[in-house]
């Protein structure tokens, strides 16, 4: 079938990082123009037409961890890129221009399946209805008539994925060879085996009936069934969910603000209600990885980079986050440590640091938090920055990438949907259905009473 995407190991990240400080240049300049003139914001989106259709070309051609990268990018960091340049990333990493013919297609699947397409389903959509980093996906039709989609990985992919892995391993030892400070070979490792295990589909198959059982005290989240014997290793078929991806939803004038705010409920309890209940992390939380249904429902998919996290990891977590919906004083240390945090050098000074963190990124417990306005992402890299040294000293575990990458992608989806509303009380909600359906293998390594004060805590706190 040939090679489709490009490799070239430093040649992949330099063409991203090029197209993206331009991009930025060319929409700093428009909009700067726009406002001298007094122009509207017709005449912005008119002048960014060649740097859209530019950053079309190159991300299209990347895919791969670079596609993943610009992914992370376009939802963390935020407050880098303008707001069309940050709009523009995260439709172009779920729509690339860069597709597989059909010819290729038919030839992968029916390597795959046994049987080209056109026998396999009562009808199949040449053109896919998405393309994203590692695959593209296709509507078809069941012979039994059911509605489903199908998601074919891009011929080559792998390749390009190891190329940017080894890429970014010469990166981590070329900085691990500066001191222990900067040594991320372990976190690289990390990121590794997560990428290798999104291009194996079965896995991924796996992962989505596990999140769906971590997810069931949630009855609003909607999983997509897997079709089985139309899935293998590079071909995985799942139901189709209709509706609006969180991109389009966020995109659309005529969604008011209690509709985003239910949406951005659903996000809430997508992240941490399989977290908080059973350790599981749905760490690759893109907005075209969201499915906007009726009656208030969310779709999820794509499950490669799920996560099931330590006991120890989840239940330090359990503590930080009921104590401070409590107001209780907090030694973020101590808590940190019992997670697997390594807190190296003066301790009072950690502790000063972690507290203005905390300070930081426990904005949304307000009773009413605008994400439209949220600027968590800037100030947390700020106060890192006054206080690199200490910043540094604070190493977290590895299993927490993921985590951390889940959380930073759930406030890049609320802040592209602009959602505002009283998310304090939907996390206290998520918590308690969490305790009320807390995993066996969970509860049984909690410190005696930890989950009897908390609930009443809670019930103090209702009270008054």
């Amino acid at each position: 079938m040939g090679e489709h995407v490009e490799g070239g190991r430093l040649r992949r990240l330099v063409r991203f990082a090029g197209v993206a400080a331009r991009t930025t240049r060319d929409l700093l300049a428009a909009e700067a123009r726009r406002r001298l003139l007094g122009q509207g914001e017709e005449r912005l989106e008119a002048a960014l037409g060649p740097t859209a259709e530019r950053l079309v070309e190159v991300l299209g051609s990347l895919k791969g961890a670079a596609a993943k990268l610009g992914q992370f990018i376009s939802l963390v960091d935020q407050d880098t890129f303008p707001e069309q340049a940050r709009r523009i990333l995260a439709r172009l990493l779920s729509q690339s221009p860069h597709r597989i013919p059909y010819e290729r297609v038919g030839e992968l699947i029916a390597a795959e399946l046994g049987a080209p397409p056109e026998e396999l389903f009562a009808s199949f959509s040449a053109e896919p209805c998405a393309a994203a980093s590692l695959g593209q996906v296709h509507a078809a039709r069941l012979k039994d008539g059911r509605e489903v989609v199908v998601k074919v990985q891009y011929p080559g992919v792998e390749r390009a994925v190891e190329s940017d892995l080894r890429n970014l391993g010469l990166l981590a030892r070329g900085l691990a060879l500066g001191g222990g400070l900067l040594d991320g070979r372990q976190y690289v490792a990390e990121i590794e085996a997560v990428l290798r295990r999104e291009l194996d589909y079965r896995e991924e198959a796996r992962q989505l009936a596990l999140w769906r059982e971590a997810a069931r005290p949630w009855p609003q989240l909607v999983v997509p069934e897997v079709i089985a014997e139309r899935s293998a290793q590079r071909v995985l078929t799942l139901e189709r969910l209709a509706g609006p991806t969180l991109l389009e939803f966020a995109e659309d004038p005529q969604a008011g603000e209690q509709q985003r705010f239910e949406v951005g409920a659903r996000l809430v309890e997508a992240i941490w209600g399989p977290f908080l209940r059973q350790g599981l992390i749905h760490a690759d939380p893109h907005p075209g990885n969201y499915i906007v249904l009726p009656q208030g429902r969310l779709g999820v998919l794509d499950f490669g980079a799920t996560r099931q996290l330590s006991p120890r990891f989840v239940l330090a977590y359990w503590k930080l986050v009921t104590e401070a919906l409590a107001g209780k004083p907090r030694d973020l240390v101590a808590i940190l440590e019992t997670a697997g945090f390594r807190i190296e050098g003066e301790r009072e000074q950690a502790r000063a640091w972690l507290d203005g963190l905390a300070a930081i990124v426990e904005r949304p417990l307000a009773p009413s938090y605008d994400w439209g306005q949220c600027r968590i992402a800037i100030h947390c890299r700020e106060h890192a920055t006054r206080h690199l040294g200490t910043a540094l000293r604070c190493r977290a575990p590895v299993e927490s990438l993921m985590f951390y990458r889940a959380a930073a992608g759930l406030a890049g989806d609320l802040r592209l949907l602009r959602a505002r509303g009283p998310f304090r009380a939907v996390l206290e909600r998520t918590i308690a259905t969490a305790r009320a359906h807390l995993a066996p293998e969970l509860r049984a390594h909690a410190p005696p009473g930890l989950f009897e004060q908390q609930a009443a805590g809670h019930q103090e706190q209702a009270a008054a």
